[in-house]
This record gives structure tokens, sequence and C-alpha cells, in this order.
């Protein structure tokens, strides 16, 4: 589904608007009542109260945002519940904008949960999934650039053009740390101890940041897992903080698929631990022919999560029309 943007205007984040109270209330009806309906938003991690529904259906302008809630929720597009008339008489005195391109249903959605983060101050999960040529990476792409003009950090673990990239525990690593990781870089070990330093984190956690990319300590199998995955739940918490407060920060991961198994083994701990925390994690999952291979196992799976599946463009090309299977259908005479 696409949305008119030609026929409503683009506005801004803080405006008000009237809804189509006949339409809202008919979509609410399906649901049940404002009740249920508020506890579905909570269920969802959506930040949409009783009261808040109960203005919307009331006729009273309500802020733009509401709106955006409401319509990822209900997978359809904004102008469907934007009472058309009051906003044409509003328009001149709004300022023009340019049009966009045509934002689609998966966009709105994703921009729904990135505030819900901000506002919240608690964690989310986007699982993005698809076939090859889905639109995966052109949705990570905006929702990366959607959060950063939020005020979000990013981290992004981008998948490859040609040939998948192999995701590593390091390559997470050295993001949350800002560093490249160059094949020649004979410091690079050095560097990350400096930069841990830095953050004040604590000498065992030093240790298992730089065993990611360096020979491990004598540690056992268990502990050495145990504690990068506690190294990087500190990376991720010292990302969060910012100027005695919290900035949401963005972790995004394409091509999932190509992850190793060590750090589909640390995301699996990792993440729940993360979600009391301003974070959100967006994974882009490529869906291949036959049985597929879930990177993340039971524990990820029973969270909660946005889940948007993405189909490629329809395309008909090599496909016999009506007739043409007719025509092949009959005998030569």
């Amino acid at each position: 589904m696409t949305f008119n943007c030609a026929s409503s205007p683009i506005l801004p984040v803080d405006a008000r608007v009237m809804l189509d109270v006949h339409n809202l209330k008919a979509l609410r009806q399906r649901r049940g009542g404002r009740e249920a309906l508020s506890e579905q938003f909570h269920e969802r991690r959506q930040c949409l109260t009783r009261a808040a529904i109960k203005r919307a259906e009331s006729g009273k302008p309500v802020p733009y945002r509401t709106v955006r809630h409401l319509a990822a929720f209900y997978g359809i597009g904004v102008e469907s519940l934007i009472d058309a008339e009051p906003q044409r008489q509003a328009q001149r005195a709004w300022p023009a904008r340019p049009a966009p391109d045509p934002t689609d249903v998966e966009r709105l959605q994703c921009r729904a949960v990135i505030d819900a983060v901000h506002v919240a101050g608690q964690g989310r999960i986007i699982d993005v999934q698809g076939v090859a040529g889905a639109g995966k990476s052109r949705l990570v792409t905006f929702c990366a650039s959607d959060a950063r003009a939020r005020g979000y950090a990013c981290v992004v673990l981008e998948g490859g053009a040609a040939a998948p990239v192999a995701h590593t525990a390091a390559h997470l690593m050295l993001a949350l740390l800002g560093l490249d990781r160059a094949a020649d870089d004979a410091r690079l070990a050095d560097r990350v101890r400096e930069c841990c330093a830095a953050l004040a984190l604590p000498a065992v956690h030093i240790d298992a940041c730089v065993s990611l990319i360096d020979a491990a300590p004598e540690w056992p199998l268990p502990a050495t897992q145990l504690l990068q995955t506690a190294a990087l739940c500190a990376l991720i918490q010292h990302r969060v903080r910012h100027n005695g407060g919290r900035r949401p920060l963005l972790i995004c991961i394409d091509d999932l698929q190509s992850a190793d198994w060590q750090l589909a083994m640390l995301l699996n701990v990792a993440v729940p631990a993360t979600l009391d925390y301003p974070v959100l994690w967006i994974f882009a999952t490529r869906l291949e022919p036959g049985p597929t291979r879930r990177p993340l196992g039971v524990r990820m799976d029973a969270l909660a999560r946005t889940t948007l599946h993405l189909t490629p463009p329809a395309t008909h090309a090599g496909r016999a029309d009506a007739g043409g299977v007719h025509r092949l259908g009959r005998a030569d005479v």
C-alpha cells in the first residue's frame, strides 16, 4: 500500500490536525472498545493512551504524531484518517514543502517505533524480512537517516551489494567504539584498549573486547562467551548515556543471515538485556528458497517485535496472458 502524497500536505511532527471521526470510530469498533484498543497499543509498546484515543474520536485537534501512530497500528495511510475539509482550509497557513517520494506503510511503521523508543525510553525490535530485491536495505537506510534526524546515535552493519558480508561480533564491537577494522592495522588491539579505557570500562571487559579481534586470555570457553557478551552490553549502555541523560541508540544489522554463530549467540543475550534502555534493534534478513537458517534462537523469538515482510515489486515479464494460454491450449485445425 502506498500513500497519495500529492493529495495531502506533509505536516511537521508537532502540528495538530482534525481527524475523520466516523472512519476512526469504525476502525476502533472492529478492534473492540477504547480500553481494549489501549491495551493493544500497550502490548505493542506504542504510546497511545485511552485518553488520547477518546480525544481523537471527540473531533478535537490531535498531534500529528498521534495520527501516525494510529495509521501504523491499523496499517493504513495517514491521509485516510485526516478530515480533508478542515485541512484544505488550513493549508494556507502551512509553509509550502516539497512533495517527497511516496511513503509506504513499512516506513510509517518504522517511524512510529522510532518515535516510541524516543518517548518511552524503552527498547524495541524491528525485524525486516524479504527475498533479494525486496527493498530491505533501502528501508534500513531510511530508518537510520530518520533516526539520526531525531537525535539517535546510529550503529549500522551494512550488507554487501555483490557478495554477502559475514557479520561478526568483532564488527559490532568496533562499530560501537567508532573504529574501522583495517586488515593492515597492527595497532587495532591497542586502539580498542584505548577506547575502552576512555569509557572507564573494567579491565575484564577491556580484555573481553580485545579477545574478539586478538587471542583470547586463558579463560574457559563459557567464561569467554559470558564476558564478551557483558562487554558488548556495557558498550551499548555507554553509547546510550549522553550528557548525564539518555540518548536513544539505533543498532541495525543488515543481511543478518550472514551473521556468524558467535554474533548470533551474543545477540541472543545482549538484545533482551538492553531493552530496558532506549535501544532500537533493527534486523534485516534475506529469505532464501528452501529451509531458512534462523541465526537468532528461541530466546530472541520470544521477544515482542515489529515484523515487516517485504515483497519485491510485481513483474509481469514473461507472464502469459489469458489469451495466450487459450491459444496454446487450442489444437491446430
